[in-house]
């Protein structure tokens, strides 16, 4: 997993990668996104995005799990 430390904005809808699974914040206020391609992303909107911000490139889905756990968001869903 490579950490993005700058802000990076990829705009909405994603064009050439898809959303495989979201993990919800309590309450829902907040998600991350880990894509087909592998890249952990923000939505912004939560839902109906107009824009992600990028958070790391290259990551599996253990790694997005582990983040995603160690950053309080622990609603896990795969995206039909």
């Amino acid at each position: 997993m490579r950490q993005v430390d700058k802000l990076v904005v990829v705009p909405g809808p994603l064009r050439r990668d898809e959303e495989e699974r979201r993990w919800y914040s309590e309450g829902a206020s907040r998600c991350l996104v880990l894509t087909r391609r592998g890249r952990l992303l923000e939505p912004l909107p939560v839902f109906a995005p107009t824009s992600y911000r990028l958070l790391a490139r290259k990551v599996s889905a253990a790694e997005a799990r582990s983040f995603a756990v160690a950053h309080r968001f622990s609603h896990e869903r795969p995206v039909p």
